[in-house]
């Protein structure tokens, strides 16, 4: 018996989704890359900067989506290269948190001077269409939410700036 290779709509609309959302985040790093700063220290100095205040690696972990481990890690390497603080909480048994240090503020701002690409690939889509898209986007999230697809919820104020 043969297998029926053809994907369904579903997937081949997912695959269309994930092609774009790679590409997207190539054109990204490749952005970044005269700063010196990766993809995801990036997104985590700009959790760091939009959290306001020291970050537990937990909180860390649902704004860079990774798990706790990867974001330890993470921070661990950002600590080695003096772009982060991590400190012990005051009691035992409280959570690691993390600060920038000003080599931290230094590539959060060269980042985020750079930041070009994404909105000149949105361009392409008018208003109308990106507004089109984003609802449609909050709804396949919320979709996905439902079958228990994310993490726990957003820590607030990166929620707020994500709009979510």
């Amino acid at each position: 018996m043969e297998i029926d290779l053809t994907m369904s709509e579903g997937s081949q609309l997912f695959s269309l989704l994930a092609t774009t959302y790679n590409a997207i985040l190539r054109a990204r790093k490749k952005e970044l890359e005269p700063s010196g700063v990766s993809m995801r220290q990036t997104m985590a100095l700009w959790g760091l900067k939009i959290m306001e205040r020291p970050t537990t690696v937990a909180e860390m972990s649902q704004i860079i989506d990774r798990d706790h481990q990867t974001t330890s890690q993470l921070l661990k390497r950002m600590e080695k290269e003096g772009l982060l603080e991590r400190r012990k909480g005051s009691h035992k048994g409280s959570p690691i948190t993390a600060v920038l240090t000003p080599k931290g503020e230094d590539a959060f701002r060269r980042t985020f001077e750079i930041y070009e690409v994404i909105d000149e690939i949105m361009s392409c889509l008018s208003t109308g269409e990106r507004d089109n898209l984003r609802a449609y986007l909050e709804r396949l999230r919320e979709k996905a939410i439902a079958k228990g697809a994310l993490y726990p919820p957003l820590p607030g104020p990166v929620a707020s700036r994500l709009g979510i």
